[in-house]
């Protein structure tokens, strides 16, 4: 049985409310778990690594480079198996974006794949 879960993001900007992305997911597995939660994860292509990524547990996380100094940050949130970061700021590079997460494999790294399509990464689980 297929469960489809649609989540909608609202952002408020000045005294106007502009719809957000929009996750729709759909799940073939009942027993599929989000592979990311609060910790340290490397976002690369599954040679590089580009950015570090932390989740904090109250919804926040920070983007760092590679000798460990923030360079963005802003909310999270995790959807079925997706998951949306809304950066800190209104730039057109700041705007929230939504990722579908692949299961993980046996190491704990998996492929995250942005909504529209758009880009894909290789996510991998750092101990802290």
């Amino acid at each position: 049985m297929r469960t489809a879960l649609i989540l909608v993001v609202a952002t408020l900007a000045g005294c106007n409310q502009e719809p957000g992305p929009v996750l729709v997911e759909s799940q073939e597995s009942p027993e599929f778990v989000q592979p990311m939660g609060p910790g340290l994860y490397a976002i690369g292509d599954g040679e590089a690594v580009y950015v570090r990524t932390r989740l904090a547990e109250d919804g926040t996380y920070q983007d760092m480079d590679e000798a460990g100094t923030v360079v963005g940050g802003g909310t999270w949130f995790s959807a079925g198996p997706g998951i949306c970061f809304d950066p800190e700021g209104d730039g057109e590079d700041q705007q929230a974006r939504c990722w579908r997460n692949d299961p993980p494999n046996t190491d704990g790294s998996f492929r995250t794949q942005r909504v529209d399509g758009d880009e894909a990464y290789t996510i991998t689980p750092l101990d802290e």
